[in-house]
């Protein structure tokens, strides 16, 4: 047998990508710009939230139904045993695979978050990871379908943040708040 070496990180790679920001600066103005204290940020988050929501869901429901005509195809091959379970688990898988995607990209924020003038940010105004963005889509998806109701608690909490933001640790902000 060969002897094989494992790759290797070099950290000094590592603390030169970081931000140069002092770790006693306690600005909420970050590196993306997103200052979390200027309450127009908040203005109408919870509707512009609900009609991006709702652009989203379109937006997966036709790419589904294009992916349908391919479940077709699939349907004469397997002689019906993957139409259901594909036709029912394809939207949910498009939904949040887009959302995964985009929220965690350079703009942060799905294609109806674009449309509506809001972004993801974490905590600290920063833009969030793709497992943060992960958690966010499914937790989302499965909170509307599962449980309505449970939307209603953005009513209530600071910056309206819904169930899935607080326990991920997300904030959705205003891009514009003027």
């Amino acid at each position: 047998m060969t002897d094989r070496k494992l790759p290797s990180i070099q950290l000094s790679r590592l603390e030169a990508g970081r931000s140069s920001r002092a770790a006693d600066d306690d600005s909420p103005v970050l590196a993306t710009g997103v200052d979390l204290t200027d309450p127009r940020r908040f203005d109408g988050v919870l509707l512009r939230r609900f009609c991006a929501a709702g652009m989203d869901f379109v937006i997966a429901f036709v790419l589904s139904s294009v992916l349908w005509l391919a479940n077709c195809m699939a349907t004469i091959a397997t002689l019906g045993l993957l139409s259901l379970p594909a036709l029912l688990l394809a939207p949910v898988v498009i939904h949040v695979a887009m959302s995964t995607y985009l929220m965690a990209g350079e703009s942060g924020a799905s294609i109806g978050m674009r449309a509506f003038g809001l972004r993801v940010v974490n905590l600290e105004g920063r833009k969030i990871d793709h497992v943060q963005a992960f958690l966010m889509a499914a937790m989302y998806f499965a909170t509307v379908t599962l449980f309505f109701p449970v939307l209603a608690v953005g009513f209530f909490t600071a910056r309206s943040r819904l169930l899935h933001d607080i326990v991920v640790g997300t904030v959705v902000v205003r891009s514009d708040p003027s």
